[in-house]
């Protein structure tokens, strides 16, 4: 599989202009500084800094940098939240958020960048706080209107552009940067008065950036003294007191300037175009505000990102349009002005219960992906949309909270099933119709750390549901949830029971069930009933075509499988994978991953296990699962032993050793450390010495390194004295395919997947140049690798 990237800067599409020393300096200041603020006036350019600057020290933080935009977060207490969100952190039971991203991001080398803090300042400066606490290794970047106030802050102000240096100046450069892109053939030089016009509308505007590229937006249909006369009659207040300090020449004076120019359907459009949190598509504005003429919109919006009013992403093949920050409050002050903004929040809440609770009808399915990708875009209209719901319409909130956690959940989103939880009691006071599926949504704080209460939401779902007076749902799926929270609480036997009763329900739920039957069967010794149903299981996922519901079954027919049948295991477990890649079922990446690279590591290829390992450990790290994260990582030593490093082994199994859920999980650690000591004898003391002294960030970033250490160590090995570059396993897959064996005879007589062997095929192909069996079995006889008769030679 392809290693993720790490982290989500995305590179600025604009140049900075005017900032390269600045950048600079930013760089220098985070190299020896714990926590760095940009302070500055809005609209003066601080995201677009600070994005760049993410950029350019991406490549020094190993576990990434994260940009978390805040400007979208309106309630203080869910700052946590949205951090965790952003880095793929689960809540566990009932520790506080701040607590749980502390201490998951303990000791990981990364710059995590907080944009826009200035409405939310004190709980950014405590969380930022917490976090600086808890790790020694974390870097901050923060942007905001004013500093933190947090002692170990260091505050670089950003200022407006340069202006003294007339056309030649940073602020002038950047106006005709921008004029160019809306008027192509734009130049100083085309009118005598032109150079001087620009200059003084850069004067005028403070040397702001977002001021600048508004004014040369206006290119497209204005010339620049036009710009700059109506710039001086509209700002009459910062002409009428000379003496007045540069900092109350307000942006909103701008802005309201520029919305003044627009026609009236433009102005109704960014006004409602404000009620969205973290963008909008077309379809969510017209469905929102009931606009039967899309064109109409279309028309605005275009003139809106011409105006610099609005921002149009295209990164994901349809457009998707965003406010900033500043511009959007203004457009909420013009609902509010204009007594529209509690309507207009109303109907956005209504829209997105009634969009989400329609992903939901096709989540169970082929529209898995669709309705995932859905509920990923829009997590911050969700989001919002649920909190103006929550005190006004407990049916709206219900819908998007129950809606949104159980899609949401499979794609590792678990912060809705916070909501779902913090809605319970006002919806069943007023006894709403879709009760049970709340309940049932609540029912996944199994993933979170609570199970006992995940067991009682559950139970209630599944009393609810068959009463008559509240709206039918997908029969079987809380009973299946019920089967999750129980074997989580330690409930075997309840999560055989109500696996086998989701099982049996005839509907698309069945596709759940049936591995958790499975899974459940063979856990409880009843192996062969495992095995019976084995089959049926793997069948219903496909035949509902929910990619993350196969990845299940396949996950848990392999487990079933391993003991066996290890070849049709890891057969079971690259298919997994497979459908893990294509689909981006993240949920079950890690899972896949280190079981398949557990059994590997017995009874199959190793350099393969050392690929699934390290995948493995990424994912469960992203994600912030520590109690997978031990396990694995616990994994890694018996590997480190098979492929000759008994010193990393010694000093990974002392580390690992230290945490319960490891040993337990990871039995082969007893018998390893026998066998280590008793190979290495005394000098066993010091790696074991080392390993004892390693915390788990420690551990897991020592098992990382030696994992990279094997693999370029067996590469090299691997290929020493053979010819073409061959390895070990590809001159006995070669061997075999001049015997005349089939790709499925290859990997029954080395012990591997069918998949596996086909991708040493195809590395041998590549390596000597052939695309056919008898070719390659042509060359291996002229290589000495076989001889004509079939007799192995050549190197071993």
């Amino acid at each position: 599989m392809a290693e993720a990237a790490q982290g989500n800067v995305v590179v600025p599409q604009t140049t900075l202009i005017g900032r390269d020393q600045l950048a600079g300096s930013i760089v220098e200041h985070l190299a020896s500084n714990r926590l760095v603020t940009l302070t500055g006036v809005g609209g003066v350019g601080k995201t677009h800094l600070a994005t760049e600057v993410a950029a350019r020290v991406a490549g020094t933080f190993p576990d990434g940098v994260w940009i978390v935009a805040m400007g979208t977060v309106g309630d203080p207490a869910v700052v946590p939240d949205a951090v965790a969100t952003a880095l793929g952190i689960a809540p566990q039971g009932e520790t506080p958020m701040i607590e749980r991203v502390s201490g998951t991001i303990a000791g990981r080398r990364l710059l995590l960048v907080l944009d826009n803090c200035e409405h939310v300042l004190d709980a950014a400066a405590e969380l930022v706080e917490a976090l600086l606490a808890g790790s020694g290794e974390l870097k901050i970047l923060t942007t905001s209107r004013e500093s933190l106030r947090v002692a170990a802050e260091r505050e670089v102000p950003v200022p407006p552009l340069e202006l003294d240096s007339g056309s030649s100046s940073p602020a002038v450069t950047l106006f005709v940067e921008r004029a160019r892109g809306v008027r192509p053939n734009f130049a100083l030089d085309d009118h005598p008065a032109t150079a001087a016009a620009v200059i003084e509308i850069c004067r005028v505007l403070d040397g702001l950036p977002l001021g600048i590229e508004l004014a040369a937006a206006r290119m497209a249909g204005m010339g620049v003294v036009d710009v700059r006369d109506r710039l001086d009659d509209r700002f009459n207040l910062l002409e009428g007191d000379p003496m007045a300090p540069t900092r109350h020449r307000s942006l909103a004076d701008l802005v309201g300037w520029s919305y003044e120019l627009l026609d009236p359907t433009e102005r109704e459009v960014l006004q409602r175009a404000a009620v969205f949190s973290g963008g909008f598509g077309l379809a969510s504005y017209t469905g929102v505000f009931d606009v039967a003429d899309d064109v109409s919109v279309l028309r605005a919006l275009d003139r809106l990102v011409r105006a610099s009013l609005v921002v149009a992403d295209h990164a994901a093949g349809r457009v998707r349009y965003r406010l900033l920050e500043t511009i959007r409050q203004f457009g909420i002050d013009a609902l509010a002005g204009a007594s529209s903004l509690e309507t207009s929040r109303d109907r956005h809440a209504g829209y997105y219960a009634e969009e989400v609770a329609a992903q939901w009808e096709h989540w169970n399915g082929p529209g898995w992906r669709p309705a995932v990708d859905w509920v990923t875009a829009e997590l911050a209209n969700l989001r919002s949309a649920f909190r103006w719901s929550a005190d006004r319409d407990v049916e709206v909130a219900a819908d998007i909270a129950a809606h949104t956690a159980l899609i949401g959940t499979t794609a590792n989103l678990f912060e809705p099933v916070g909501w779902a939880e913090s809605i319970l009691e006002p919806a069943l006071a007023a006894d709403i119709a879709r009760l049970p599926r709340l309940y049932a949504a609540a029912g996944f704080a199994c993933f979170v750390g609570r199970p006992a209460t995940a067991v009682e939401h559950a139970d209630r779902a599944m009393e609810l549901e068959v009463r008559p007076d509240y709206d039918p749902w997908e029969p079987g799926l809380s009973a299946f949830i019920g089967a999750l929270a129980n074997v989580y609480d330690g409930n075997l036997g309840r999560y055989v029971d109500l696996a086998s009763v989701a099982a049996e329900v005839p509907s698309s739920a069945r596709a759940f069930g049936l591995p958790a039957l499975v899974d459940g069967l063979q856990a409880s010794g009843r192996v062969d009933e495992a095995f019976a149903l084995l089959d049926d299981s793997v069948t219903a996922a496909r035949e509902v075509g929910n990619p993350f519901c196969l990845a299940y079954a396949l996950w848990i027919a392999g487990m079933t499988l391993s003991s066996t049948d290890p070849a049709r295991a890891m057969s079971t477990w690259d298919e997994g994978l497979d459908v893990v890649s294509e689909h981006g079922v993240d949920f079950f990446e890690g899972f896949l991953a280190r079981d398949a690279a557990r059994q590997h590591t017995t009874d199959g290829d190793l350099d393969v296990a050392l690929a699934l390992f390290e995948s493995a450990i990424d994912a469960f790290h992203q994600a912030g699962n520590v109690a997978q994260l031990v396990i694995t990582a616990a994994s890694v030593p018996v590997l480190l032993d098979r492929i000759g490093r008994p010193e990393a082994a010694a000093t990974l199994h002392a580390a690992m050793t230290q945490h319960p859920a490891g040993v337990h999980h990871v039995p082969e650690l007893a018998d390893l450390g026998d066998r280590l000591a008793s190979r290495l004898g005394r000098a066993i003391d010091e790696p074991a010495t080392v390993g004892r002294a390693m915390n788990l960030d420690d551990a897991v970033r020592y098992a990382q390194t030696q994992i990279s250490a094997g693999r370029r160590e067996r590469d090299r090995a691997s290929s020493d004295g053979r010819p073409a570059g061959l390895t070990r396993r590809e001159l006995e897959v070669l061997r075999l395919v001049a015997d005349g064996l089939t790709t499925r005879g290859i990997a029954e007589r080395l012990f591997i997947s069918a998949k596996t062997a086909d991708r040493h095929i195809q590395n041998i192909y590549t390596k000597i140049g052939t695309t056919s069996r008898a070719a390659a079995t042509r060359w291996a006889v002229d290589h000495a690798v076989v001889t004509s008769a079939g007799v192995e030679e050549g190197p071993s």
